[in-house]
């Protein structure tokens, strides 16, 4: 496994609403994810910035789940030309998606212990390491929905 660059939210304030801790389901919404580079896993932790490659995917680490990112990499025949999507004739390929993960108990978990909580998102490369994985994990950010 490979992982480089890893995405560290700024903290979180979760509006939980009259139920409280007791809410039915928490997702994590990763929004604006670029799918221009390799594929990966994205490990998605609560209250841990300094998680890494190495952190075991545990709850005592502040685990919630991870999503799947299949990238499409930069097309032989595009390389040399602009990458907005008008000029590349691949707007599905170059417009970003939404990932999410359901992580209601690593939520209450976090929650539970107070304050804002802080998303950290470590991208891990199966495989050889590739030359460019550190500009993988593109996004614009990252939300906690309680439902």
């Amino acid at each position: 496994m490979f992982a480089m660059g890893r995405y560290v939210s700024p903290p979180i304030r979760l509006n939980l609403g009259a139920e409280g801790l007791d809410f039915k389901r928490a997702d994590i919404e990763v929004y604006g994810v670029d799918l221009s580079g390799p594929s990966y896993e994205g490990r998605v932790f609560l209250n841990n910035p300094d998680a890494d490659a190495d952190t075991p995917p545990a709850p005592e680490n502040g685990y919630a789940g991870s999503f799947h990112v299949y990238g499409y990499g930069i097309w032989p025949g595009d390389i040399g030309k602009a990458t907005d999507a008008s000029s590349a004739g691949h707007a599905c390929v170059l417009s970003p998606i939404q990932k999410e993960v359901i992580a209601t108990e690593a939520v209450r978990r976090a929650a539970a212990k107070g304050g804002d909580i802080i998303v950290t998102i470590v991208p891990v490369y199966h495989g050889k390491a590739l030359p460019d994985a550190s500009d993988a994990l593109k996004l614009d950010g990252v939300r906690i929905v309680p439902r």
